[in-house]
């Protein structure tokens, strides 16, 4: 009978292990996830997307032949 108990309790020692290690692993991909950090310089070639269509570039676009 002691056998089992050894058994029981090593059973519970490696799932409390597995869970902790996948919980920390997940937490630290979280973290990686969330903070975006750029590299310097780069923040001047990022500019807001201008939204409107520009219908001039499309004609002139279209004008063109290959």
């Amino acid at each position: 009978m002691r056998r089992k108990r050894w058994d029981k309790d090593l059973v519970f020692l490696l799932v409390t292990t597995l869970i902790m290690v996948a919980s920390w692993v997940g937490l630290e991909v979280y973290q990686a996830y969330v903070n975006v950090t750029l590299p310097p310089g780069l923040e001047k070639h990022l500019t807001p997307f201008d939204p409107i269509l520009k219908t001039g570039v499309l004609d002139k676009l279209e004008g063109r032949s290959l």
